[in-house]
């Protein structure tokens, strides 16, 4: 089948072309609403610009096809093969790309919001500026596994209150992003790249955060309950009233860091940079300062009971009406 003779036969009211063999095929621009091409191969195929709302392409075959603008709206893409397929600027809302393969594909600007992505493959995709409000990447023990995107490229992508518990996201690019409120529970965000990120009320409990850079985020009320941050950098960061209880942080780098109002209770904070840090009013209880350069920061009010400051670098340190380990006031 080639490009004219689809085209003829949807204009004639055919709209069931299942398995059909279009590989390669120009059909930039074609207006192919509701059609069904679910199991196609179509491979390398041109669909720029083109019509496929509430299509059928369950299992079909795009691998390395253009889909630049293309309408994809409501459109079943279950199982698909979108390895290396171009999407830019694609508008895919309430699209359902449950264990769809989109390795390496293209997905720059495009519009994801309320589209269904349990279980899909974006490994080493670039999400950058695509806007991912409402999508399902839920995991669902038992049903479907935790979303893939490894390596991914999601710089600027508007995550907004999205659930990516248990998410791969290891070594992956989200600077500039907002994943304000989002649950990324249990998460692997090992080496990810969130400079400067928005994650005002995210949930990272049990995340795994090792050497991830957080520099400059924005994480108020951010919570870190026994998350892994160990040799994370959170340079400047804004912490505000976060949570950290049971965090492992050791080697971490909180350099002119904002932890003001933070609770950080039985924190690990051994090797932390915390100079220049604010951590007024912060809950430091039973906080372990192994060989932590404290240095310059402003810990005043802030509550150190049984905390162990022994080793810790405490030179310049402001501790104004801060509850010292044994009790008492500082003056």
């Amino acid at each position: 089948m080639n490009a004219t003779e689809i085209v003829n036969r949807y204009s004639a009211g055919e709209t069931a072309f299942s398995g059909a063999s279009l590989r390669s095929a120009k059909l930039s621009g074609a207006d192919l609403i509701g059609v069904d091409l679910s199991q196609a191969d179509l491979q390398a195929v041109a669909f720029v610009l083109a019509y496929l709302s509430r299509a059928n392409l369950q299992r079909a075959n795009l691998a390395q096809a253009r889909l630049s603008g293309v309408n994809l709206n409501q459109a079943n893409l279950q199982g698909a093969n979108l390895t290396d397929a171009d999407l830019h600027g694609a508008t895919l809302q309430s699209a359902d790309l449950r264990q769809a393969n989109c390795t390496l594909a293209n997905f720059t600007d495009a519009n994801l919001s309320y589209a269904d992505l349990r279980n899909s493959n974006f490994s080493g995709a670039c999400l950058a500026g695509a806007c991912l409000r409402g999508a399902n990447l839920r995991y669902e023990r038992r049903v479907y596994d935790p979303i893939n995107l490894q390596g991914a490229d999601l710089q600027g992508v508007d995550l907004l209150g999205v659930n990516l518990n248990g998410a791969n996201l290891s070594k992956a690019d989200l600077r500039g992003a907002n994943l304000a409120e989002c649950s990324l529970r249990g998460a692997d965000l090992r080496g990810t790249k969130l400079c400067s990120a928005n994650l005002n009320g995210a949930i990272f409990m049990d995340a795994k955060l090792t050497d991830a850079n957080l520099s400059y985020a924005v994480i108020r009320d951010g919570l870190f309950d026994r998350a892994a941050l160990v040799g994370a950098d959170l340079t400047g960061a804004y912490l505000c009233g976060a949570r950290f209880p049971d965090a492992k942080l050791d080697r971490a780098i909180l350099r002119e860091a904002n932890v003001s109002q933070a609770n950080l209770t039985r924190s690990n904070l051994s090797r932390v940079d915390l100079s220049y840090a604010n951590l007024k009013g912060a809950m430091l209880v039973e906080v372990f300062f192994a060989k932590t350069d404290l240095s310059h920061a402003d810990l005043s009010e802030a509550n150190l009971f049984q905390a162990d400051l022994s080793m810790a670098n405490l030179t310049a340190t402001k501790l104004h009406r801060a509850t010292m380990p044994d009790g008492t006031f500082h003056d």
